[in-house]
């Protein structure tokens, strides 16, 4: 919300505040203008573990990528509420700058308030059940959750999906029996081009987001000038994961790094790496 500036103006010794009253409400009512008319009406489309869509006629299928302290979402009576407590079917209003990334689903950055005008119900949703079945596969019990890294930069908000490489996972099958599975793999700085890129002009926060939340996550990161050289086990430089808005964050990364992520599960363990590289 804008906060009113009173620029007084001196006439003959004396100071006019109604003036600069009226100009800040005509400019209000410009900005209130502007604001409406970059509206979005959809229907917010859970799916996954976390997962979501907005759907709408005017915008088509996207998700809300601005980060989560850039714009507040509110029930029917203006009461904050987090992504979370958006239910199924509901239809709500999305405000921002109306600037859609070209991507599918779209991504859209600039939203600055979401708010709910109807509680709808599931079975409204229950229509775009095809577009859900064209995102989303039903992860393999057989295999550890996957790992993908978000951030933004100045010109759009970026998903990585980080490969992974060895696991110790343990998963009931369809007969209710339990199985073990190990895989192994070379040293994170071995994986040659199944190091993910992610190419970064400044030092930026990467937002750590898997399948299914761990129990812990350890990470270290290595100099990119090591890559090649993971039979030596040189000894890495261990990073904190920072849980922010219930996310799990590496703060001001900067380019130059090999990371090795580790997330732990009651069900095991499983290993994934990513490279960081200088864009300036």
């Amino acid at each position: 919300m804008e906060k009113k500036k009173y620029v007084w103006i001196f006439i003959g010794g004396a100071a006019i505040g109604i003036i600069a009253a009226i100009l800040y409400g005509m400019k209000g009512k410009e900005k209130n203008e502007e604001a409406e008319a970059s509206v979005i009406t959809a229907t917010y489309v859970p799916y996954g573990e976390n997962e979501y869509i907005y759907v709408s006629d005017e915008a088509g299928v996207f998700t809300v990528t601005a980060p989560p302290e850039m714009y507040d979402i509110l029930d029917k009576n203006g009461n904050k509420i987090a992504l979370n407590q958006l239910v199924k079917g509901n239809k709500v209003k999305i405000y921002g700058d109306g600037i859609m990334l070209e991507s599918y689903p779209g991504q859209y950055p600039g939203a600055s308030r979401i708010e709910v005008i109807e509680e709808g119900s599931p079975s409204d949703a229950d229509q775009y059940q095809e577009i859900v079945d064209a995102l989303y596969t039903e992860p393999d019990p057989a295999e550890p959750p996957t790992l993908q890294v978000d951030y933004t930069t100045d010109l759009a908000a970026v998903t990585v999906l980080a490969n992974r490489g060895g696991y110790e996972w343990v998963y009931m099958d369809k007969d209710g029996l339990s199985n073990a599975v190990v895989a192994d793999s070379p040293h994170v700085l071995d994986w040659g081009e199944l190091l993910i890129d992610i190419s970064l002009t400044e030092p930026t926060d990467l937002v750590l987001a898997f399948s299914e939340k761990p129990e812990d996550v350890e990470v270290i990161r290595y100099d990119s000038s090591l890559t090649g050289k993971g039979q030596d086990v040189p000894e890495g430089e261990k990073i904190e994961v920072t849980k922010k808005d219930d996310q799990l964050v590496l703060e001001a990364v900067e380019g130059g790094y090999v990371y090795e992520v580790v997330g732990i599960w009651e069900n095991g363990r499983a290993t994934y790496g990513f490279l960081t590289v200088n864009n300036k």
